[in-house]
């Protein structure tokens, strides 16, 4: 059988209610005691005894007016109703000859004619039955001793329309019942037990809810410094748990939130640069593009007119050179335009393997292999596919060139994603077995114009990056030296029209 929980671990719920029954034990156990402690009084021991007595000396007028009897046979008479009495005596008292008669208790076969009653008590009883007889009414006496206390009673007797005599009764009480001491002392110990043990529970109750409450402020403090932290309440009550589990709780959800908040940021942060470098660059682009133009009919005239093969020789690499620059205006110009989607419903394998097909070559060629794993539950997803094919295209070279002379492996796979709260999403990831960047290096490559090639421009995974987001999706670059680099791009699944970037 398993122990039961110790009282700090008791929801306060139960602790209060075993509180409270204490309280109701003690408060019962009180009431009970303060009736019995009235009950045992002196007052209370002797009124009831007087009572008893009066009772008794009724019982004997009453049997002696229904069976009136000779003196001689009173001491039967008297014997048969102080039979059922407890230590109380009686008899008879006749004006005629003022004398006792009839006197007898259970026991005293002897009695008789009233001769054996002590002298001491005798005339009392004389004294009491005469009073009653010529007050033609009960009456009593109460005669107190260093030892013991002796009740007397009279009433009187009516026969024939006169009062001819009294019937007494008398109870001589050497302690009083019900004023035991001990039987006191233990009622008040037994309540000043009560009273510690209620108190003690109170006390219990009362740190168990302070310690609770210490530990939720101290979490808090903490909560103030680092979100992250938590409250440990497994071993406190179980309201006690709730509320640390709330706000630990609170405390992911504010942590999440400011995460949340300052991606958010960074993206209006970095959207601001875009749009701003974006007008830049247009403006840039437009002014070189004139000159340009000018500059190509000039080498393609001179071509024309040239009779040297050297001159034929150098005006086509000029015209190649231009070619390039006019590449790269387009690419700016591209860069600083909003992104204009023509999005259908695409099986995003296909797209990856169609793209993979045009760097198999490439791939061969620099010892790198390409291997692929694709999920058939992957869902369709609604894409443009040259903007799309635009992406893979340029993370499929970055990673080639990642492993150019070293060689290596490239893993592409395309999975679902299910989300827990939204739509279902599809991941595209590329892996590679490079040089791999630097953490710093990797939180940057989205920035324009920042590149680690001799040649390059900078703006490849900027463009990828806003075309990504303009279907909705998301891209993240995760990279560690000489291991290599992740490149994780998430799709929606679901379908609606893209946004406008």
């Amino acid at each position: 059988m398993a122990a039961p929980p110790p009282l700090s671990k008791l929801s306060f719920r139960w602790q209060i209610t075993l509180l409270g029954a204490m309280v109701v034990l003690l408060l019962g156990g009180t009431f009970v005691t303060a009736l019995n402690a009235m009950g045992s009084t002196r007052s209370a021991v002797l009124s009831r005894e007087k009572k008893s007595v009066a009772a008794t000396a009724v019982q004997l007028g009453a049997a002696y007016e229904q069976a009136p009897a000779s003196p001689g046979a009173l001491k039967a008479l008297s014997r048969r109703v102080l039979q059922d009495t407890d230590g109380t005596v009686g008899g008879f008292y006749w004006v005629d000859g003022e004398h006792l008669s009839g006197y007898a208790y259970p026991g005293n076969d002897e009695a008789g004619e009233g001769e054996d009653l002590p002298l001491t008590i005798k005339p009392t009883v004389l004294d009491v039955a005469r009073e009653a007889v010529s007050n033609r009414r009960a009456s009593e006496r109460v005669l107190t001793g260093l030892a013991d206390v002796v009740l007397l009673h009279a009433v009187p007797i009516e026969a024939n329309g006169r009062i001819s005599g009294a019937a007494w009764a008398m109870e001589r009480l050497s302690s009083l019942p019900g004023s035991s001491r001990m039987r006191a002392y233990l009622e008040a110990v037994g309540l000043g037990l009560a009273a510690l043990l209620s108190l003690t529970l109170t006390l219990l109750v009362v740190r168990n809810l302070q310690q609770g409450v210490r530990k939720i402020e101290s979490g808090l403090q903490l909560l103030e410094g680092d979100l992250a932290s938590r409250i440990d309440a497994s071993e406190d009550p179980e309201e006690i748990q709730r509320i640390a589990k709330a706000i630990n709780l609170m405390g992911a959800n504010l942590r999440e939130g400011i995460e949340k908040e300052k991606q958010i940021e960074n993206r209006m942060r970095h959207s601001e640069r875009l749009a701003a470098l974006g007008r830049l660059v247009a403006a840039v682009a437009h002014e070189v593009r004139n000159p340009l133009a000018t500059i190509r009919l000039r080498v393609q005239m001179c071509d024309q007119d040239a009779l040297s093969a050297a001159v034929h020789e150098s005006c086509a690499v000029a015209l190649e050179e231009i070619e390039r620059l006019n590449g790269m205006v387009n690419r700016l110009l591209s860069f600083s335009q909003p992104v204009q989607l023509h999005t259908t419903a695409t099986e995003i394998e296909w797209l990856v393997e169609q793209r993979l097909a045009g760097f198999q070559e490439k791939a061969r060629h620099q010892g790198v292999q390409v291997v692929t794993r694709f999920s058939e539950a992957a869902p369709v997803v609604h894409v443009d596919q040259s903007r799309m094919a635009q992406v893979f295209d340029n993370v499929i070279q970055n990673a080639i060139e990642a492993m150019i002379g070293a060689g290596g492996t490239l893993s592409v796979d395309v999975m679902p994603v299910h989300a827990a709260a939204g739509p279902a999403e599809v991941c595209v990831e590329f892996r590679d077995t490079g040089k791999g960047m630097s953490a710093e290096t990797a939180s940057r490559v989205f920035d324009p114009f920042f590149t680690t090639k001799a040649t390059g421009t900078g703006l490849g995974l900027s463009i990828c990056h806003e075309l990504v987001r303009a279907h909705g999706g998301e891209i993240h670059v995760s990279s560690t030296q000489e291991v290599g680099t992740r490149v994780r791009i998430l799709l929606p699944a679901a379908t609606g029209q893209a946004q406008q970037v």
